[in-house]
């Protein structure tokens, strides 16, 4: 069978998750993998479907799908395998007709496992901490109505507490519990000098651009910001997100190697 590699994004009305996605797929490419393509579940182009449709022209009879996200969820269990291929629910593999040729399907895991993710993370804070403060930390997921995104937000805080950073605060966009506005006061109240904010989403967007700052009380489209409070000024860090991290390709790579 003649195998095919396509990275799956979400996609974003908005032109970072594309750049991601694209950039990461360069970098397999540069390491010898001449057979990555991108496709994305939603808002972008080429969807996932037109995509698997493009490598079947190019003579592909096998796609391997390697989901570019931080965790599992609909978008994974049921978008990319029900929506594009007619697959059932929380399948991982399946032979579907694509421009009438029966093709192999292998949908892959997203990464947010991986523990080069936790180290990505902890660089973040190394860059951003200011020597001599109480500095406190805070993951932030986008929240789910499954499982999947709260889990992986918990494995990475656990592992920051592990190596060193104190209690490390979670906190979540929508869905989920706590939420990023109720955790930041009381980050405070606790005794934090400086707030670093670590985003565990892919890319920036809507989200991280104009919901994320406001919960977390800077301005949107910022980085950084002071928050006042019961008489305190604390400075709060926004970090970028993980998903243009090159060892993010090598997780990829890794990943690869069961298709050999």
């Amino acid at each position: 069978m003649t195998t095919g590699i396509m990275i799956a994004g979400h996609g974003s009305t908005m032109a970072y998750n594309k750049g991601v996605l694209e950039m990461q797929a360069d970098r397999l490419r540069s390491k010898g993998f001449d057979n990555v393509y991108v496709g994305f579940n939603e808002f972008s182009i080429p969807s996932i479907r037109e995509t698997a449709e493009e490598m079947v022209e190019d003579g592909y009879d096998e796609i391997v799908i390697l989901p570019f996200f931080v965790a599992s969820g609909l978008h994974v269990t049921r978008d990319i395998p029900v929506k594009h291929f007619g697959m059932p629910r929380n399948a991982t593999e399946g032979t579907v007709d694509i421009e009438g040729k029966p093709i192999r399907i292998t949908i892959d895991q997203p990464f947010g496992e991986d523990p080069n993710l936790t180290d990505i993370l902890q660089e973040r804070i190394e860059e951003l901490r200011t020597p001599g403060k109480d500095t406190r930390v805070i993951v932030m997921g986008h929240g789910s109505r499954l499982d999947y995104n709260s889990q992986v937000v918990e494995l990475n805080a656990k592992r920051l507490e592990e190596r060193g950073y104190g209690k490390v605060y979670i906190g979540y966009n929508e869905f989920n519990d706590p939420k990023i506005e109720d955790v930041i006061p009381v980050m405070i109240d606790e005794g934090a000098e400086e707030i670093i904010a670590l985003p565990l989403f892919i890319s920036l967007g809507k989200h991280l651009t104009m919901d994320v700052p406001g919960k977390l009380g800077i301005e949107n489209f910022s980085d950084c910001g002071t928050i006042h409070r019961d008489g305190r000024d604390v400075e709060l860090k926004y970090a970028v997100p993980v998903g243009a991290d090159p060892r993010l390709c090598d997780v990829l790579v890794e990943k690869l190697r069961k298709y050999e």
